[in-house]
């Protein structure tokens, strides 16, 4: 279960909207699960200043700015 808090999408207002992973997972089970549940989206492991946050699991339209988190 995700611990994300996700905002509806701007574009189609779904709420099923995944948080995008940057970087390197660290537990790759949890990671696998979040993937297959959609709470998640993998956005691969170049990070660059103008990653986006979200992602709609609807519409695929993607906005927000990444933490570094």
């Amino acid at each position: 279960m995700s611990f994300y808090i996700n905002p509806p999408c701007p574009q189609c207002k779904s709420n099923s909207v995944a948080w995008i992973f940057w970087g390197h997972p660290g537990n790759i089970e949890q990671y696998l699960d979040e993937i297959k549940s959609k709470e998640i989206i993998p956005g691969g492991c170049i990070i660059t200043d103008h990653d986006p946050k979200w992602e709609c699991n609807d519409c695929h339209h993607k906005w927000g700015e990444r933490d570094d988190d």
